[in-house]
């Protein structure tokens, strides 16, 4: 019995040792990859930083509206973008190191990943330049309603943000797959309720400019209107 147990624990130890010695060629492959990858998105990283900062990124974006104002704690556009290339660049590198796997498990995988890279990629991009349009529209929405004299300014620049928001992650679900039934019923819903309560709140808030209008064209009660000119020109002919 125990000559028996002895014997399958050395096949079992055998067949663990062969596992290794097929898996490690592959394992050794991956970690240089993954290894070189790492130093390939440090420098993508610190080029893209040093180009954006060349380019003056930062300072343009800011005065453009597209970015916030520098706080504390908050990274600023180059420093985003510069992270968002080196995180890409790490991310392939790993799915290329999957790939030398001789299974089909790791080869599948590696390689749908690698096919839905770019749509993931350029959802990105559309989400991000949303994001970044959706404060230059919001600023201009909110200048113009300030300038009209309209109370609820505020609400219309938040509510003109949000719309674009949410426009550009309806297109970028659309484009990664996501976008089913579900997501397009809540997106007209949303966007729908957001319109609704924007033009409710340029209703009340332009009755007093309306008003004002209508003071300046119109005569008060009891008053002839104007005559126009043509009439006067009549009138002495």
């Amino acid at each position: 019995m125990w000559d028996e147990t002895g014997r399958i624990f050395i096949a079992a130890f055998r067949r663990t040792e062969e596992a290794i010695a097929g898996l490690l060629p592959g394992l050794l492959a991956m970690l240089a990859i993954v290894l070189a990858a790492v130093l390939l998105a440090i420098l993508v990283r610190r080029i893209v930083r040093r180009a954006c900062e060349r380019l003056e990124l930062d300072r343009r974006l800011r005065a453009w509206g597209v970015a916030p104002p520098p706080a504390e704690g908050r990274a600023g556009p180059s420093h985003l973008v510069a992270r968002f290339a080196g995180w890409t660049v790490l991310a392939i590198g790993f799915l290329a190191g999957l790939s030398v796997f001789e299974t089909s498990t790791s080869s599948g995988v590696s390689a749908r990943l690698l096919a839905y890279a770019p749509h993931a990629l350029i959802g990105t991009v559309l989400l991000a330049a949303g994001a970044g349009l959706s404060r230059v529209v919001e600023r201009s929405v909110l200048i113009g309603a300030v300038n009209m004299g309209l109370q609820s300014a505020r609400l219309l620049g938040l509510g003109a943000r949000w719309l674009v928001l949410i426009v550009a992650t309806a297109m970028a679900l659309e484009h990664l797959g996501l976008g089913s039934t579900t997501m397009t019923v809540a997106f007209g819903i949303l966007f729908g309720g957001i319109v609704l309560t924007l033009a409710l709140a340029v209703g009340l808030g332009a009755k007093d400019a309306v008003a004002r209008s209508l003071e300046r064209h119109l005569p008060p009660a009891g008053e002839p209107p104007p005559a126009r000119p043509d009439e006067h020109d009549v009138h002495h002919l």
